[in-house]
């Protein structure tokens, strides 16, 4: 059994589950597709708008071109939101109680992101009820029946979660950030230094939150009751009693995922308008990528299920033999 719970295993095993829940990937995906569509709709009605109008978008219909473009951005300072807080977020400096005051397409990218995590811990719950049953893992209809039944709880336990993260980032991004900008240190070394020493603080955190939260949604999946604080309180116990096999599980995980992304960004080909096919087989691609980074995620939760349930059965007693 701990043979089989080693983390190459682990990670098999959950690709494997999630495999076998395709047709509610492929729903995922679907979703994803139209919520990207919504999102993008007000950027593209008011790119309509400013460049219909404009001898530059000739040029910008070809690809996108940097000195057009900065005189684009340059005329329509408020285009994509407030110049000021989104010169603050490309430098990293933007405070956290600014991020609600943002406007534009960026306030609608922020809010997106907020309506991606919630269908993405609703769809959570039904993922961890298919994961969690002996039979018809394959089953939409079950699936949805899941998410009807662990949604609202995966849901809350996302929210907990969220606000952990957002926490962890206050205490060691917000906070220190005064102490970074000190002119106290005189080297341009103790201000990197410091700086790193404050990502790895946050990522370390994010990713024991993380693991805590797949670990939760699993319990909610194995349990009779959909308690969401049971299932959190079991998840968070699982964690604590093997925090860095399941953070590795986490990161395992995170590199599956960022793995096709990245491949994507480096080779493949930009689109200069006019051919309709390369833009059909770019838009195919960019699907595929998603779907490959849905199914990153899902696996690990299919992972966490499987040690979660292979942990509890180990720890069972084994039954009393019957002497004759």
């Amino acid at each position: 059994m701990v043979k089989g719970n080693a983390l190459p295993f682990l990670w098999v095993r959950g690709l494997v589950a999630a495999a076998t829940t395709w047709k509610a990937l492929l729903l995922a995906l679907a979703l994803n597709a139209a919520l990207a569509l919504v999102v993008t709709a007000p950027l593209v009605s008011r790119l309509h708008d400013v460049l219909d109008r404009r001898p530059a978008a000739d040029g910008l219909a070809k690809g996108w071109d940097v000195v057009l473009g900065a005189h684009l951005l340059r005329s329509e300072p408020g285009l994509l939101g407030d110049p000021a807080r989104l010169d603050a977020l490309e430098q990293g400096t933007l405070s956290l109680s600014e991020g609600p005051r943002l406007s534009g397409p960026v306030a609608g990218l922020l809010a997106a992101g907020l309506l991606h995590a919630a269908l993405s811990a609703l769809l959570a719950g039904g993922f961890a009820g298919r994961f969690a049953a002996d039979r018809e893992r394959g089953s939409l209809a079950a699936f949805l029946a899941d998410v009807a039944r662990l949604g609202l709880p995966s849901l809350l336990i996302g929210a907990l979660g969220l606000a952990a993260i957002l926490g962890a980032y206050f205490l060691f991004v917000e906070l220190p950030r005064e102490a970074t900008l000190s002119p106290d240190l005189r080297w341009d070394w103790e201000r990197t230094g410091l700086s790193l020493l404050r990502l790895l603080a946050f990522l370390g955190t994010t990713g024991a939150v993380r693991a805590v939260l797949a670990q939760s949604r699993a319990a909610l999946g194995l349990a009779k009751t959909a308690n969401p604080f049971l299932a959190l309180a079991s998840g968070l116990g699982f964690v604590l009693g093997r925090p860095v096999k399941a953070l590795l599980l986490e990161v395992s995980f995170g590199v599956t995922a960022l793995l096709p992304l990245s491949l994507w960004l480096v080779f493949a080909p930009s689109w200069s308008g006019g051919d309709v096919r390369l833009l059909a087989l770019l838009v195919a691609g960019q699907q595929a990528v998603v779907l490959l980074l849905i199914v990153a995620r899902t696996a690990l939760l299919g992972a966490a299920t499987s040690w979660m349930r292979g942990a509890r059965e180990a720890a069972r007693p084994a039954p009393a033999k019957i002497e004759s």
